[in-house]
């Protein structure tokens, strides 16, 4: 079943927490403490510094603080591949004695493809007037192909933009083999600065760039920060990355802030930037949200996601038709809850399931369809007359 396009929008919305801008932006002064590079604070690893920059740390992983270090950590949620039908499922951790964060996941391709996180929004909007870009100390530590993945930064601008966010793309590979040639080191011992500069940033929606959308700006404050590790490359059309790497990953994050070309080469103080709790942020949704995010979750269900993935496997690889498929999973269950109860919940499953199916079929009958078909209507109007046409989400 097609995901109506209406309830991604949706989608996006609520998760974006739909939060009211401040006139007041958090800021953090260049208030620099000059810190070895090479060697970071409760670290034998080696951090090396390319352009000569001042740094302003947000996110501070490292042991330096136990409560910065915490703060940071809980200042993040996921943002997996469910509003997609996917199963990805990825999360920030912060481990115990460690000096790092670790953002670690498995990646599914099947209906979706991508993991990330951003932050719960900020109380006040990030100020980053006279900052050239973000940066991030980071290194895979699942593996040796940071190349077969596509990398990215997020940064919203705007509350009311729904899924519309800014987005760049960074080469995760160049950046650990740098690091590894400046240090003479192995990966264990070295960690990759990643330089992201706003001016690279672009607006998309989902994977897809937004022809001729305007250019980041960062003045008016930062809403949310975010990562993103998927299978598509940004582009105007749907782009795959080849011969992409699904399943597990493990990212190892030190620190993430501003950073901004100068002479001085110091790393600054941390201020971690206080966040919304998540109740707090559900507080602020819209009514109108309020009311159909309930039905906008029956379509992003998780669990249903994986119920459809296993059904595909079973259907395909175990060549099961459907009932004995079905019959499988009461089996399955039986064991641990019993006869009855086992069949009583798949009951419930199927039911479920199938007032989701007729509920998008009727939704598309009575409000996709006759969108798309105004949608192409409007557009062969402004082509006929000359006028700049967007490119659908759906193409």
């Amino acid at each position: 079943m097609a995901i109506p396009v209406f309830f991604v929008v949706l989608y996006c919305l609520s998760s974006s927490h739909a939060f009211t801008r401040s006139p007041l932006a958090h800021s953090i002064k260049p208030s620099f403490v000059i810190n070895s590079l090479t060697n970071p604070i409760g670290s034998s690893k080696r951090c090396p510094s390319p352009p000569q920059a001042s740094f302003s740390t947000i996110f501070d992983f490292t042991l330096a603080n136990a409560t910065t270090k915490q703060k940071s950590a809980s200042s993040f949620e996921r943002i997996d591949d469910a509003i997609m039908g996917g199963i990805s499922l990825s999360a920030l951790r912060d481990v115990p004695d460690k000096n790092y964060a670790s953002w670690s996941g498995v990646c599914r391709i099947d209906g979706g493809g991508f993991c990330g996180m951003r932050t719960l929004p900020f109380e006040t909007p990030l100020n980053a007037t006279g900052q050239d870009g973000l940066f991030l100390d980071c290194w895979l530590a699942s593996d040796p192909e940071p190349e077969r993945r596509m990398w990215k930064m997020t940064v919203r601008t705007d509350p009311s933009r729904g899924e519309q966010v800014f987005q760049a793309q960074f080469d995760l590979k160049r950046a650990m083999d740098e690091a590894s040639k400046a240090s003479h080191k192995d990966g264990d011992d070295v960690w990759a600065r990643v330089f992201v500069p706003f001016e690279d940033f672009q607006l998309v929606r989902g994977p897809r760039l937004i022809p001729d959308g305007p250019k980041l700006n960062v003045s008016g404050g930062l809403y949310q920060i975010g990562l993103t590790m998927s299978k598509f490359r940004i582009a105007v059309t749907t782009t795959e990355v080849e011969n992409f790497r699904p399943g597990y990953f493990d990212m190892h994050i030190q620190r993430m802030g501003f950073y901004v070309k100068d002479e001085s080469d110091s790393l600054g103080e941390t201020v971690v930037p206080d966040t919304l709790t998540k109740e707090e942020a559900d507080r602020k949704r819209p009514f109108i949200l309020k009311l159909l995010l309930p039905v906008a979750k029956l379509f992003f269900s998780e669990k249903a996601n994986r119920r459809r993935s296993a059904m595909k496997i079973l259907r395909e690889k175990r060549n099961m038709s459907r009932v004995r498929a079905i019959l499988f999973g009461i089996k399955v269950r039986k064991g641990s809850m019993g006869t009855v109860p086992s069949v009583m919940k798949t009951m419930g499953i199927l039911g479920v399931d199938s007032f989701r199916s007729v509920l998008g079929t009727a939704l598309k009958v009575v409000l996709i369809y006759p969108l798309r078909l105004l949608g192409i209507v409007f557009r062969t109007i402004k082509k006929a007359l000359g006028m700049k046409v967007q490119v659908p989400l759906r193409e």
